[in-house]
């Protein structure tokens, strides 16, 4: 999908002076911004003339650095308060010229990263008018939007295109169109956090639709899975998946590198349609491992080594009717293993007649909702479920196996929902309880809820009788494109998709 750029990297009204004055900021910062609070200390950089004594004043402080070869500056400020507005102006000694932002607020300052699903906009949700003009009441909420403009070889210092300076969140801030900004998921995330904290949020739009996660991973994120600097050719595309673009290293290079210096508490992740069906290495064991290395890595490199992580758990998707989509997904909670790392489920939210395409759900509100609350349990701390129902162990008994759940995704208890597949959707797309046995045969099974615990036994057309030749040897829970999600904890959560073998 395509977004309008509307910005280059000219002359931005109150982001850049005009070409000819002798300093500016960098094209990341942008009169209506917020910038991260305390604890941490927002730094602003910018361009001079080389060696050019800059001062930087914000309220009460006013300090002063020197630009180096190249003319660039950059500053620490100090750590501040939620709140605002503050005007920042960054004055050169040898030109006497002056740049300035203005409408500064300092809050909590958010990156949302990823693919199509996180590109697209308010506009395209469900609800999409009520959302949108509820969005002015959130004067306190500001957005940006990068451009799909830049993909580098190399890193660099500035964006090379900007589809929405930062702007003070409104209607026409919030609902510009389809596709084009701003992003629905990264929105309702923001919103709900400050609906619960009334602290100011900067909420930057930063996806490319049909990306691989290659791409938005640096060099020693790649070396670290054995994945070569190469273009991504061998990508099988998925029908309904899209297509990707560019080489590994791309988009962190050109969308990810100009913010590194700027300070911000976390980032939000909607990715890995792009790599279902890339082929075996590239599967399950692959995403799991580039994943977790890219999350290791922009902690790294953002110098934040507790920086909070939240990822959306792939939809339902009529992809190819096999495990590929359930591959990924279950690629993506390797994730989890590192700390302050939060996963909302999308899987029970599909929607097979969305305009856009079934890969492209509309119901974006339940998402950035989720989202919100794993940053608000594991950044902020709050005690609340946020999460749903994973599974711990199970254990055959005779023709049933005995699902345990992990206590902490319990919630209030267990509870099911009836479930079916959409119709106009083949069988073989839709999943719930799979019971495999040691003949290597896969059988439809159903789940019964025992207290804190599931009982799934063999649909009643199915004859096997255990014994020392045949047994159960695999259980699966919505393990296809479109999981059927019949358990649920009573706080609402889907549980989440499985496959555990009972031995081996």
């Amino acid at each position: 999908m395509e977004r309008k750029v509307v910005g280059v990297l000219l002359c931005y009204s109150s982001l850049f002076l005009c070409a000819s004055a002798s300093i500016r900021f960098s094209n990341v910062f942008g009169s209506n911004m917020v910038l991260q609070r305390e604890p941490q200390k927002a730094v602003v950089w910018g361009y001079s003339s080389p060696h050019d004594e800059v001062t930087v004043t914000c309220g009460n402080f006013r300090d002063s650095v020197m630009a180096d070869n190249q003319g660039e500056f950059s500053i620490a400020l100090p750590a501040t308060h939620p709140g605002g507005p503050y005007t920042i102006v960054a004055e050169s000694k040898n030109g006497g010229d002056k740049a300035m932002l203005e409408n500064v607020l300092f809050g909590d300052v958010f990156l949302c990263g990823g693919q199509s699903n996180m590109q697209f906009t308010v506009d395209s949700a469900f609800n999409a008018s009520m959302e949108i003009a509820a969005a002015n009441k959130y004067s306190d909420i500001r957005v940006m939007t990068v451009g799909e403009g830049t993909q580098s070889a190399t890193p660099l210092s500035e964006l090379g295109s900007i589809a929405q300076n930062w702007s003070v969140a409104s209607e026409a801030a919030i609902g510009h169109g389809n596709w084009s900004y701003f992003s629905a998921v990264c929105w309702f995330f923001g919103r709900d956090l400050y609906d619960t904290y009334h602290i100011p949020i900067g909420l930057i739009s930063d996806n490319w639709g049909g990306t691989p996660v290659q791409s938005w991973s640096g060099p020693d994120a790649l070396a670290k899975c054995n994945q070569t600097l190469r273009e991504a050719t061998e990508i099988v595309e998925v029908p309904g998946a899209e297509i990707s673009l560019g080489r590994n290293s791309n988009l962190w290079n050109a969308m990810i590198v100009p913010f590194l210096n700027m300070r911000l508490i976390g980032a939000i992740w909607y990715q890995g349609e792009a790599n279902v069906g890339m082929g075996p290495q590239h599967g399950e064991t692959y995403y799991a491992c580039q994943f977790s290395a890219m999350i290791q890595d922009w902690r790294e490199k953002f110098n934040l080594e507790n920086m909070y992580f939240g990822f959306v758990q792939l939809a339902p998707w009529k992809s190819s009717g096999s495990t590929l989509v359930a591959e990924l997904r279950t690629g993506q909670e390797a994730a989890l293993k590192l700390p302050i790392v939060g996963m909302a489920t999308a899987v029970d939210h599909g929607d097979l007649t969305s305009p856009f395409g079934s890969v492209h759900p509309r119901a974006k509100q339940p998402v950035g909702l989720r989202l919100s609350a794993t940053a608000r349990a594991l950044l902020y701390k709050e005690k609340l479920v946020y999460q749903g129902p994973m599974i711990s162990n199970a254990h055959a008994n005779g023709n049933q196996v005995v699902v345990n759940f992990d206590p902490s995704t319990l919630g209030s208890g267990l509870e099911m929902k009836p479930a079916a597949c959409p119709q106009g959707l083949p069988p073989q797309y839709c999943m719930e309880f799979e019971l495999q046995t040691s003949d290597q045969k896969w059988h439809a099974a159903q789940g019964t809820i025992q207290g804190n615990t599931v009982v799934v036994s063999m649909s009643e057309n199915v004859t096997c009788v255990a014994s020392a030749a045949v047994s159960v040897i695999t259980v699966r829970y919505g393990y296809a494109d479109w999981p059927l999600c019949t358990i649920f904890n009573k706080e609402g959560y889907p549980a989440i998709p499985f496959s555990y073998s009972i031995h081996g």
